[in-house]
């Protein structure tokens, strides 16, 4: 059956190369660049829906001194239109060649507009697989292209997917204050920025500035007009910033020069907020962006079920968890074992959760802990803090939770390798030994680390 399949395709293509009894001209591109393609209706017809629609009865036109067919595409180019023709023919086009990889956009474009859906597929597919350095280069063009296009969704996707694992990259990039605003709307709405909020502010101001070349840098020398022309290129994109989440110096410095721009009621809840330290209105108060977790010791499995052990439940949250994680510090990155650097970087930062890979095992030990780490000498009491263990480091498998049993020695805070959840785990002094907590997590005493990581344990707001 195959071989009959390649030589029907085989059979058909050569009535790309040599035929005489053609019935279509198609006219493609603009002038001084228009060329003539020949092709027959019925293998347009049977390939695309476009042609079967332009073909019928209704639309086509014929020239009565030839019999002959004629359509017009002036907005695709003659080289692109031959590869498509070739492929409509074929079966098959050339993706890895040089004059064909230069056109990948422009044959998404015609693709989409002549209803080619398998071959868009297929670039889609190709460029997500075999052009990863080619889509780095051209990735806002590759975005532009596949957000104008639904067909491109695949593509969008792996774009958006590009962006949200670097935001800050993405927009350092030049072609970023080329960006069409439907483009940059949509990013914003499905929080694909995973940076802080007073960022996202400024490279929204960034681009709305771009977009009228009269506009200075310097918001000082600017005239009303000016702010009322920024205004009207960003205030799309106003509902789609979570102004709350602003510190007040940056939204004093960053957002109040701007304020012009502002919708009134939105200046109000802001001053409001900022300065009479009152709740603004919750309907114009947007949820917190979900930023993505990301850990090389753990998974986001582990993250809802130590939410839920925080919250004293069983089952794991998946979709809607209450907390944020936010890494602090990385061992392998920061030091393992430097104690000083510890507490430099997670100290006075309130309730933490530390996770630990034990070398040479796929075993993690871990512990919470609700108040806060700092370099005085001895105890916390607490009655939330709890320590953990699991089996292996992605899967959700044999999991131990060992809950305080003597609540006034759940913390021990030091600036020495003593500071830890007392003996039942001192992380940098590599000792596990149960004593103040419930359960034993480590079926031995001692232990070395591969690696750590630690996470500063917020609650969402409005949850």
């Amino acid at each position: 059956m195959a071989y009959l399949e390649k030589t029907l395709l085989r059979d058909i293509g050569q009535l790309f190369q040599d035929a005489d009894d053609y019935n279509v001209q198609i006219h493609v591109g603009q002038a001084p660049n228009i060329r003539i393609f020949k092709a027959h209706s019925v293998i347009l017809r049977a390939r695309s829906s476009y042609f079967r629609a332009a073909l019928s009865v209704n639309w086509a036109r014929t020239d009565p001194s030839n019999a002959m067919i004629t359509l017009k595409k002036p907005n695709i180019s003659p080289n692109v239109f031959e590869l498509i023709l070739r492929y409509i023919y074929t079966g098959s086009i050339p993706l890895d060649e040089k004059n064909v990889r230069i056109n990948y956009s422009l044959l998404l474009v015609a693709a989409d507009e002549l209803a080619l859906i398998d071959l868009m597929d297929y670039i889609q597919a190709h460029i997500i697989t075999n052009e990863q350095e080619l889509l780095r280069v051209n990735l806002i063009e590759f975005l532009q292209v596949s957000s104008r296009h639904a067909a491109c969704h695949l593509l969008q996707t792996h774009c958006e997917d590009i962006i949200s694992q670097n935001p800050t990259e993405f927009l350092k990039l030049d072609a970023f204050t080329i960006l069409d605003k439907h483009v940059l709307i949509n990013l914003l709405k499905k929080d694909i920025f995973n940076m802080e909020e007073i960022e996202i502010w400024e490279n929204v101001i960034k681009w709305g500035i771009s977009q009228n070349s009269h506009l200075s840098y310097d918001v000082s020398l600017w005239a009303p007009q000016d702010f009322d022309a920024l205004r009207k290129t960003v205030q799309d994109c106003i509902p789609y910033i979570r102004f709350f989440d602003i510190s007040g110096p940056d939204y004093y410095n960053k957002v109040r020069p701007f304020k012009k721009i502002l919708p009134k009621e939105l200046k109000a809840d802001l001053q409001q907020w900022y300065i009479g330290q009152e709740t603004p209105c919750r309907a114009r108060m947007i949820p917190p962006r979900i930023r993505p977790f990301v850990s090389t010791i753990i998974g986001p499995g582990h993250i809802g079920q130590l939410a839920a052990w925080i919250d004293n439940k069983q089952e794991p949250y998946h979709s809607k968890n209450p907390y944020e994680f936010k890494l602090l510090m990385l061992g392998s990155r920061d030091g393992l074992y430097n104690v000083r650097e510890f507490q430099r970087r997670c100290g006075k930062k309130g309730p933490t959760i530390i996770v630990i890979k034990i070398k040479n095992s796929n075993r993690i030990i871990g512990g919470y802990n609700p108040i806060e780490w700092d370099s005085s000498e001895g105890y916390l009491s607490s009655r939330e803090s709890f320590i953990f263990s699991f089996d292996n480091n992605k899967n959700m498998t044999n999991c131990i939770l060992s809950r305080v049993k003597n609540p006034d020695c759940a913390i021990f805070n030091s600036d020495t390798n003593y500071i830890g959840f007392g003996s039942d785990l001192e992380w940098f002094g590599g000792i596990c030994e149960q004593y103040n907590y419930q359960r034993k997590i480590l079926n031995q005493v001692d232990f070395a680390m591969e690696n750590y990581e630690v996470f500063q344990v917020k609650k969402r707001q409005n949850y």
